[in-house]
Order: structure tokens, then sequence, then C-alpha cells
């Protein structure tokens, strides 16, 4: 069962879900931090399932990965959790962070 959803964390930050599960079991996901800008929205962060292992990709101002954190001791469902989490709890660090490399270039 696929499912995806938008959580807004404030005013102009949300947080893209979409996960898949099969026998109740979470087989693929992606969690992206989202930031509106200029009328535009950057993809600043994300946690997903790709290359078989649960990872976060941290993205530039161009939307390159610059660091990506690998969580091979978790599995999809647990990864999902703490990637809600983590953007629940954290948003505003990595709002700021990102905003600060934008006033760098």
């Amino acid at each position: 069962m696929d499912k995806e959803y938008f959580l807004e964390l404030e005013e102009g930050t949300i947080a893209y879900i979409y996960f898949k599960t099969e026998n109740g079991d979470v087989v693929e996901f992606v969690v992206k931090l989202l930031l509106m800008l200029e009328g535009k929205w950057h993809e600043i962060m994300r946690y997903d399932s790709g290359h078989d292992c649960p990872h976060k990709d941290i993205l530039n101002i161009n939307g390159d990965v610059i660091r990506k954190i690998w969580y091979d001791f978790l599995d999809n469902g647990q990864a999902l959790t703490m990637a809600i989490t983590d953007m629940k709890e954290n948003f505003e660090f990595y709002k700021e962070r990102y905003q600060k490399w934008l006033k760098g270039n």
C-alpha cells in the first residue's frame, strides 16, 4: 500500500512523506524537507530507502547531494520514523543552514 502526504512544519516549510508497505513492513520511503523561498520550493534535505539502504542526503543550493549519511543499522520502518521525527524537531536548524548557504553565494 502506498501513502503520501505533506506535513506543514511552519508557513513556507513542509515535509513531503511517501512510503510503501507490504504485509505491514515499510519497503520503500522518501521524506523531503522543502522550503519556500522567493516563490519557489527548494528541497534542502531528504531521507530515503534508495541504494537498498536507508540514508540522508544533504543538498546544496543547486540541489546537488553534498553529504550522504548511511543508516545501515536501521530497517526502513525505523528510518522512516527517525526521518519524520528529525524533520519535526530540527527543521529550523536545517532551514537556517540552507539560508546561510544562500547568502554565501
